[in-house]
């Protein structure tokens, strides 16, 4: 039977390889000699041939399903096709000595370089609860940086923050990380990796979209399903013509911004209870997942999002959990919020 993992599905994981219903550690071992150790959130399978990780697999918790405090919250904003990853940092394991942080650090150090070849397919996991975890994904580096928190007792501890990029595929093969493993062989690849192996341009989940050259988050909405004129005007007209964050009124300034993307939800593209109106720079950060809505209006940031510029600052942070009031005739449908959430490890 050939396996393989795909996007928003979830898979049984024992703790074990040698169990039978596992479906996590005993697939991705499969026929080699070694697997992936059952541990934090950081594992390298290791390869045959080499002594870069043929892949690296990364595991991030749902609050309350790690045994210990983590201060570090990941941003798994699948439906925008970016993944946030935080290192391995303690105070007690500085994360310039973490051996896990220097395997991701090594991938990324080698995408700028231009060694593409010798970066390892990065495939990221949630864990939702115990003895589950869900798949968000195949990635490749973006870029990392370094930014710290306050432990309990004052002290600075920093540690990594990785950016990826989720590759425009649905369904990675467990083959091809077994044929990695043993004889360096990417044939068995997703056509994505292959593509951006060979050119370093990122096909984006989940639109396909390439990304701008930046290699930052592009917005996801493509003109594939195409949102009406009518319909625009009749959106602005219901929203006062003004953005919902911010109360800014010029029109060119301003976007349809939808709730559920129009690419993955082509039936919601022109239903009313599916838009806002936002700024286009509200709009972006909100496909990044930089920000969110609950189903309460309520407004909710990221954790790991520490804008520079203060009007950021002062529309979003400093609103945190603020209730948005919306125009007489505008709505939005709660479940539809809760949908667009459920990919924030963050929320």
């Amino acid at each position: 039977m050939q396996h393989a993992f795909r996007v928003g599905q979830q898979y049984r994981d024992t703790g074990s390889y040698r169990d039978p219903d596992d479906q996590f550690l005993r697939w991705i071992r499969g026929p080699l000699d070694s697997g992936i150790k059952n541990t934090g959130g950081i594992r390298g399978l290791s390869a045959d041939r080499s002594d870069t990780p043929a892949a690296l697999v990364l595991v991030s918790n749902d609050s309350g399903i790690s045994q210990h405090d983590d201060p570090w919250e990941d941003t798994l904003a699948v439906n925008a096709g970016y993944i946030s990853y935080w290192g391995d940092a303690k105070a007690s394991n500085p994360y310039d000595k973490s051996a896990q942080n220097q395997k991701i650090k090594a991938a990324f150090e080698d995408a700028a370089a231009r060694r593409r070849e010798d970066v390892p397919p990065v495939l990221v996991f949630r864990k939702p609860e115990s003895g589950v975890v869900e798949f968000c994904g195949l990635c490749v580096p973006d870029h990392f940086e370094v930014r710290a928190y306050q432990a309990d007792n004052g002290t600075q501890v920093p540690n990594y923050q990785f950016h990826f990029s989720i590759l425009n595929t649905n369904a990675v093969p467990v083959t091809w990380l077994h044929e990695r493993a043993q004889q360096s062989d990417d044939s068995a690849a997703p056509d994505v990796w292959q593509h951006w192996v060979q050119t370093g341009e990122v096909a984006q989940w989940p639109t396909g979209e390439t990304l701008d050259q930046s290699g930052r988050v592009r917005r996801y909405e493509t003109s594939e399903t195409v949102v009406s004129g009518v319909f625009r005007e009749e959106t602005f007209d219901r929203y006062d013509h003004a953005c919902t964050m911010t109360g800014i009124r010029e029109d060119d300034l301003l976007d349809l911004a939808h709730i559920l993307p129009r690419s993955q939800h082509p039936d919601l593209a022109e239903h009313p209870e599916n838009v806002i109106v936002l700024n286009s720079l509200h709009h972006r950060a909100f496909d990044a997942a930089l920000f969110t809505i609950d189903s309460d209006y309520r407004i909710r940031a990221s954790p790991s999002f520490d804008p520079a510029h203060p009007f950021l600052r002062e529309t979003i942070l400093s609103r945190e959990g603020e209730q948005l009031a919306f125009p007489p005739g505008a709505q939005v449908q709660p479940s539809f919020l809760e949908e667009l959430n459920t990919g924030l490890s963050w929320l």
